[in-house]
């Protein structure tokens, strides 16, 4: 086998006979890609009744196992047709998780000689610890998450070895379909407020009981996840959603007020940071003067975030759980039991268990998450040992560098906005757990590629005013 060796461009998805089928297993294989594609696009749709997690088997489970196998199956299938490896970059992050599914398989075995240190985890003295897990069904449970969460980055060696079959247009369709997946998770969060559907998720209060929207999904996480990337699309999709950028905005105003109303803190936080960044991108592009003419849809996009979440406020039940939010957080002091609301307990406990364990639960850990860690690196930690966290950490570097070089300055920025969303998420959420949010993101670097592809690609003429103006706004993110 030859290893493909990358410029900093790819070429252009015409240039390259390979983009079509040639064989019936190539054939197979960009059926296998659409079939995932479509699993991503429609899975908010499947999620809605989603069950509180950990309890059963349900649907979505089956759809990213599913998803996953599609996914790897047709990368194995362009690999072995046409004898190409994708990107050197690609075989080390997929080297790296094979050591962390090693390191597994070693906990696994350890099971038995650390029983006395993982009854340790046997103390809950808070709800937010999670529910008791039994190491031996737990540890494959987190193997195979791994493997379904970052089975996307085979969308990501297709996008190398085969552009053509990850072209802006279809990742457009799934983009668009998400989007409308969040509208009806937006509907169903509404009309939870409105007291028309219950509450699955609620803010536990001395004496009291504060229903949090959720939508179709079991929690507010669940939630915010979808609103941050369906705005992070709108964003980034642009024209080629083919709505209007008033609808667009207006589907801008209503994700935050609903990641508002949801009382995540993080969801929110997250939001705002998105808008803030490629609407800073925009206050930057009129000093050139190119887009000084969308000055009048920008301050009215203003005016419709702030009077959605204004209204969203006017209620008086909803301005009591916005109080809530932002004054029940328990102690400020990290070292507090109280710190957000028992994550503090978390953390000194589990440090306290560490400095008692041995050097191989150091280096390889413990193989699955014995309480809920409430931060992304931890958890890497408790479970991979720090040979994990180092190995996740070059993973995640080494994604960014390879989709950095291949981009324009045009894609950097949407870049640096998805990186910064998932260290933000992590700080009290773990987003590396969450199938559906890496595979969210790994698509959305996929689109990042193909759109600056093909902007590169087309001929001058055929790009019309509107590319040049996206081109002088660095990335399309006019809504």
């Amino acid at each position: 086998m030859q290893t493909l060796t990358h410029p900093a461009r790819d070429p252009a998805p015409g240039a390259a006979s390979s983009d079509t089928p040639a064989t019936r297993i190539e054939r197979l294989a960009r059926h296998a890609v659409t079939g995932a594609l479509a699993l991503v696009a429609v899975k908010p749709l499947l999620d809605v009744g989603e069950s509180q997690a950990g309890d059963r088997v349900d649907v979505g489970v089956i759809v990213t196992v599913l998803g996953a196998l599609l996914m790897l199956g047709a990368l194995a299938a362009v690999v072995y047709t046409g004898r190409r490896l994708p990107a050197r970059t690609l075989l080390f992050m997929l080297v790296a998780l094979v050591a962390m599914l090693v390191m597994s398989g070693i906990d696994y075995l350890a099971v038995p000689a650390r029983a006395d240190l993982l009854d340790l985890f046997d103390i809950r003295r808070y709800s937010i610890y999670g529910p008791h897990l039994e190491p031996t069904s737990a540890i494959p449970a987190e193997a195979l998450r791994l493997v379904v969460g970052f089975a996307p980055l085979a969308l990501l060696g297709l996008a190398l070895l085969r552009p053509g079959w990850l072209s802006s247009r279809r990742l457009a369709l799934v983009g668009g379909i998400v989007v409308a997946g969040a509208v009806v998770h937006c509907v169903l969060a509404w009309l939870q407020v409105a007291g028309v559907l219950p509450y699955s998720f609620y803010f536990e209060l001395p004496g009291q009981k504060i229903g949090r929207a959720s939508g179709g999904y079991y929690h507010p996480m669940s939630l915010g996840r979808l609103l941050m990337f369906a705005v992070f699309l709108i964003y980034v999709l642009g024209d080629r959603l083919r709505l209007r950028a008033a609808v667009r905005y207006a589907l801008i105003a209503l994700f935050v007020a609903t990641g508002v109303v949801s009382l995540h803190r993080f969801t929110i936080v997250c939001l705002a940071v998105i808008v803030a960044a490629f609407e800073a991108r925009r206050l930057r592009g009129w000093r050139t003067g190119v887009t000084r003419r969308r000055l009048p849809l920008a301050v009215a996009a203003a005016v419709v975030v702030v009077a959605a979440v204004t209204g969203a406020l006017s209620s008086a039940t909803v301005r009591n759980k916005a109080h809530v939010t932002l004054t029940e957080v328990g102690s400020l002091d990290v070292r507090s039991d109280t710190f957000m609301h028992g994550r503090g307990a978390i953390w000194n406990d589990v440090a306290e268990i560490l400095q008692r364990s041995p050097l191989d639960v150091w280096l390889f850990g413990f193989g699955y998450e014995p309480w809920d860690m409430h931060n992304d690196w931890l958890r890497v930690l408790v479970i991979w040992g720090v040979i994990g966290v180092g190995l996740t950490l070059a993973v995640l570097v080494g994604l960014y560098r390879l989709v950095r070089a291949r981009l324009s300055p045009a894609g950097r920025l949407p870049l640096a906005v998805l990186f910064a969303t998932l260290v933000l998420f992590g700080l009290t959420q773990k987003p590396l757990a969450y199938p559906y949010f890496l595979w969210l993101f790994v698509v959305g670097l996929v689109l990042l590629l193909s759109i600056d592809r093909e902007t590169a690609s087309a001929p001058e003429e055929e790009r019309g005013p509107a590319a040049e103006t996206t081109a002088a706004e660095e990335g399309g993110d006019t809504p």
